[in-house]
């Protein structure tokens, strides 16, 4: 993925990332799980971390370690191919 975008992007340009994990509520589960019924995504809420929102809402977020794992990941990929580009947030 990151080839083919460094590829497409051959040009001098402001690029900033805005990265975001996977994260999925009790209702999206069910909806994700209709329209993609074959999907190979984990979506077991046992292996999830409940966060919650201001308003009481449950959404279900990767452990710490999986995230950690994942931002040093995308943070050094991006930074070999793209070493001007901004990261906004990681979420």
């Amino acid at each position: 993925m990151f080839d083919s975008i460094s590829e497409a992007l051959d040009i001098n340009c402001d690029l900033t990332f805005e990265l975001i994990s996977h994260r999925f509520t009790p209702g999206s589960k069910e909806v994700l799980q209709t329209w993609y019924p074959h999907s190979q995504l984990d979506m077991d809420e046992e292996k999830r971390r409940i966060k919650r929102n201001k308003f009481g809402g449950v959404k279900y977020v990767y452990d710490a370690d999986t995230m950690n794992l994942m931002k040093r990941f995308f943070e050094t990929e991006i930074q070999q191919r793209f070493p001007n580009a901004k990261i906004l947030y990681w979420t």
